[in-house]
């Protein structure tokens, strides 16, 4: 169906000696190309627009003194290293959002490496085109998954810094179980530090990749149905 305010293609529009049938086919696939790549392209300026907000929110908490708080409350160092590994996840996911933007463009290297995969190994061309879209996506799902591992880790360290506390006690006198409490606090800091900052971590990146995927689908999903359309174009029946 042609859509409103759409002008059907002529038959002077077709160039001479081309097939007639493959005007219609490549107007449907430039529509449907359009609004993924629109979407995509957006996609990317919301990674952007919640990336600069995330800066300022850690701009804030350093006013605050949390970033040191954070530093000297956990002298083992995890929820550092959750952070660092949060940072460097996000950055990749902006770079993963704007490699999307790019391949739902027309006439991208997805899309010309899955037509040669077809060409070459049809058998195996939309493996290859999952692992190109897809693959890397485990991997960061592997890391962020780590993030929420490495404050349960945390925990554990925080819970046998207490236990060995409690250990190293003569007695249980007064004044000794005062000077407890004071050293177990340590062994706190850490289990909560960690969890929290590893249960946080995880969830930032978790929506990141989320749309990451759900984008990644979309796009193959129009590179299968170009490619349908493509086929069909010879035969006069546009997708």
């Amino acid at each position: 169906m042609i859509g409103l305010g759409r002008r059907p293609p002529r038959r002077a529009d077709v160039a001479p000696g081309a097939d007639p049938g493959a005007a219609p086919a490549a107007a449907a696939a430039s529509a449907a190309t359009a609004p993924v790549a629109a979407v995509a392209q957006r996609l990317f300026w919301a990674w952007a627009l919640s990336a600069g907000l995330a800066l300022f929110v850690a701009w804030w908490l350093q006013t605050r003194g949390a970033w040191r708080e954070l530093v000297t409350g956990d002298p083992s160092g995890i929820s550092v290293g959750i952070v660092v590994l949060a940072v460097v996840l996000t950055a990749w996911c902006g770079v993963r959002a704007w490699r999307l933007q790019a391949e739902a463009a027309p006439g991208s290297a997805w899309r010309r490496a899955h037509a040669a995969d077809l060409a070459a190994t049809p058998d195996l061309a939309g493996t290859l085109l999952s692992e190109r879209s897809h693959g890397p996506h485990e991997t960061a799902w592997w890391f962020a998954g780590a993030a929420i591992k490495l404050g349960l880790l945390g925990t554990v360290v925080g819970f046998i810094v207490m236990a060995t506390q409690i250990g190293r006690m003569p007695s249980f006198d007064i004044d000794q179980i005062q000077n407890l409490l004071k050293q177990m606090t340590a062994g706190m800091a850490i289990a909560l530090y960690t969890t929290l900052v590893g249960l946080v971590a995880n969830l930032w990146l978790g929506l990141q990749l989320l749309l990451l995927d759900r984008m990644a689908d979309r796009v193959v999903a129009d590179i299968l149905a170009n490619t349908r359309a493509t086929k069909e174009a010879p035969d006069g029946r546009p997708a």
